[in-house]
């Protein structure tokens, strides 16, 4: 008697690191904007923000913060890791995005 072929069971693709241990593999040795970020982990850069704020809560994210490419003004006391709206010198949306990188232990 011949049997029928069975599906073979799909199993999900199991990940090796979660979303903050491959940020921080990533952002090692290096600075990088979350643009780059989200390209490379394949993830919304709205949703990476929610990690890095964690990161950043417990202490192993660096900010390099984000410059008015208009006025050259830096966000240097801005907290948040997203990128500002509007440089409040110059009034100029042109604003380079932050940069990330992790403290070296």
């Amino acid at each position: 008697m011949i049997r029928p072929l069975r599906k073979k069971e799909t199993v999900p693709e199991e990940r090796d690191a979660t979303i903050r241990r491959e940020l921080m593999h990533l952002l090692a040795g290096r600075q990088l904007p979350v643009s780059v970020l989200s390209k490379e982990i394949r993830k919304s850069e709205k949703e990476l923000y929610d990690h890095l704020d964690h990161l950043q809560r417990s202490g192993i994210l660096v900010i390099i913060p984000a410059e008015c490419g208009d006025c050259g003004y830096i966000f240097k006391h801005r907290a948040r890791p997203r990128k500002p709206g509007k440089c409040p010198r110059c009034k100029g949306t042109r604003i380079e995005p932050p940069l990330f990188s992790i403290a070296a232990a």
